[in-house]
């Protein structure tokens, strides 16, 4: 179920109630709107006193807009890492190539990186670089996880979300988001896990949270929480 509320503050938040959530979680979308999960059947009064007891920690959220660049900037991803580097050949253009497993990505001098334009053409150009990478590297290293659990997946695809890094179709098609390739590698794992669960239990319900948990060695909620707390260095 979803709907909105409006916060003095915060202006509109966009809520979604979820079955089988016993607290609140807060993020933002990529248009700089916060977004609230919530149990079901909350009212708008307990909707608002969520808000109001979480205040403080929306004001540390991270915002999609808090994405910075700067020149010698080095961003670590799964088995690569991107480098933000000056060049003063071609104004207006974002130069790239790969040396190993590095993306050496180089911004004329000019460019102001503050520049919400070139924090967006950054983002896109490393999104897109980061789509290649997780043919090569992620689905791979899926499919061992699978392999090792026992698990047959009907097939492995590569997804763009940022607030859905993974999904397990109905014909059992495991798709993972692109940006998997920013987490740390046991947050990796731990999307892969929770996608492979669902192949025994398309909801999340106990069993499959328990599930979840044994594949993930007892870290299912430790995870969750790292993960929860991620600030991707992309813009979404």
């Amino acid at each position: 179920m979803k709907g909105y509320i409006e916060d003095k503050e915060f202006g509109k938040i966009h809520v979604e109630l979820r079955r089988g959530m016993t607290s609140v979680r807060f993020t933002y979308h990529a248009d700089g709107l916060l977004l609230m999960r919530a149990p079901l059947g909350a009212s708008v009064g307990d909707l608002q006193r969520m808000v109001d007891m979480n205040r403080e920690r929306l004001r540390t959220l991270p915002r999609p807009d808090s994405v910075t660049f700067h020149l010698g900037q080095v961003i670590e991803c799964y088995k690569c890492r991107v480098v933000i580097e000056s060049q003063s050949r071609m104004p207006g253009y974002i130069l790239n190539h790969w040396d190993g497993d590095t993306l050496h990505l180089q911004v004329h001098e000019s460019a102001n990186l503050d520049d919400d334009n070139v924090k967006r053409t950054l983002s896109n150009v490393i999104g897109r670089a980061m789509d290649v990478q997780a043919h090569a590297v992620l689905l791979p290293f899926a499919q061992r996880v699978a392999d090792e659990l026992g698990l047959k997946p009907a097939g492995l695809e590569v997804g763009r979300g940022m607030r859905k890094l993974g999904h397990c179709t109905a014909k059992k098609v495991i798709q993972l988001s692109r940006n998997l390739m920013f987490l740390p590698e046991p947050l990796v794992r731990y999307i892969i896990c929770h996608e492979l669960a669902h192949l025994t239990y398309m909801n999340h319900s106990p069993q499959f949270h328990a599930l979840c948990n044994q594949y993930t060695d007892g870290q299912e909620k430790q995870l969750e929480r790292q993960l929860r707390q991620f600030h991707f260095p992309i813009l979404k």
